[in-house]
């Protein structure tokens, strides 16, 4: 699980995004708002939820998969539970050059790449532009807070 907490290194769960795709899917099904700022906003703060949720599970049911972990930067860090032990901290094992290399590439490649899906709406179900355009949001802010960080 992704942490940030107390200065821990951030350790990504494919199950909780997954599972938060899953939920923003769900939500999709029959969505009442009218304007897009509405819909990616309340998209996104479905995202943050359910991967808190998520975490918590993990947390209470001593999730052996994919154990909790934390790094040094979370979005949802403030909001997840604490560690159990000190094996849960993540080593930070990037220079700074490659995070500098990873975080740029990702704010230079992906998420354009992203939005272009997002805005330019070529035959693909409805459903997934919405879902497309919040992750590329989220991916950004992510990736951009990381950079900053980094480059200090």
């Amino acid at each position: 699980m992704g942490g940030g907490l107390f200065g821990k290194p951030f350790q990504l769960n494919i199950k909780c995004i997954i599972f938060s795709l899953i939920i923003m899917s769900l939500f999709l099904y029959k969505p009442n708002l009218q304007t897009n700022l509405g819909l990616y906003s309340t998209l996104f703060i479905v995202f943050v939820i359910s991967y808190v949720v998520m975490a918590w599970y993990d947390y209470f049911y001593d999730c052996q998969n994919l154990p909790l972990k934390r790094g040094k930067m979370s979005v949802t860090g403030l909001f997840k539970p604490p560690i159990y032990s000190k094996e849960q901290l993540s080593p930070d094992t990037h220079s700074a050059n490659k995070k500098l290399i990873i975080y740029t590439s990702h704010i230079l490649l992906i998420v354009p790449l992203l939005l272009y899906i997002a805005i330019y709406k070529n035959k693909i179900n409805p459903i997934t532009y919405p879902l497309v355009a919040v992750l590329a949001v989220f991916t950004l802010l992510y990736h951009s807070m990381h950079l900053i960080y980094n480059s200090h």
